[in-house]
């Protein structure tokens, strides 16, 4: 069992209109997940808690940090998609993400192991010591490692050639 999601939580900014923000955590090269639980979200209770063990209900997003979430054979959607916490996600319009709401505390665990299972059998995450909190502004595709896709490593190799 992973550690508890909650644990690895750290504030990113908070404000009265805006409500809490906590940063994200990366799983492996691609794949983030978010948890939030403030007024502005959908989560329970619906308010600015100080104390993350006192919510019953989270908001959960999940995104990759290189194609849309449910792209056909690369996207993590198609793994993840018929646990029994996927219920509850969808893909909100504009976004390449999949958001959850109103996640309980287990299912929100349960999705957090999921995508850690997920990242381990694809080889993009080799412990869970691997997994970090990521800041706000910080630029996930450069930091991308692993495969180039379709030839993409050679190709770069080729342009440099040139």
């Amino acid at each position: 069992m992973a550690k508890d999601f909650r644990e690895l939580l750290v504030e990113a900014s908070r404000h009265d209109q805006f409500g809490r923000f906590f940063k994200e955590i990366q799983v492996g090269f691609k794949m983030v997940i978010s948890f939030q639980a403030s007024e502005t979200h959908a989560c329970e209770p619906a308010e600015t808690l100080d104390d993350v063990y006192q919510y019953t209900k989270w908001e959960v997003m999940l995104r990759q940090t290189n194609k849309p979430i449910t792209a056909p054979r690369i996207g993590a959607w198609d793994f993840l998609k018929n646990n029994v916490w996927a219920k509850k996600f969808d893909m909100p319009e504009f976004q390449t993400g999949m958001l959850g709401e109103f996640l309980t505390v287990w299912e929100a665990q349960r999705c957090f192991e999921d995508v850690i299972e997920y990242a381990t059998i694809k080889k993009q995450l080799d412990s869970e010591d691997d997994i970090r909190i990521v800041e706000p502004d910080e630029n996930l595709k450069e930091k991308a490692r692993g495969c180039g896709g379709c030839g993409g490593s050679s190709k770069k190799e080729k342009v440099e050639a040139e």
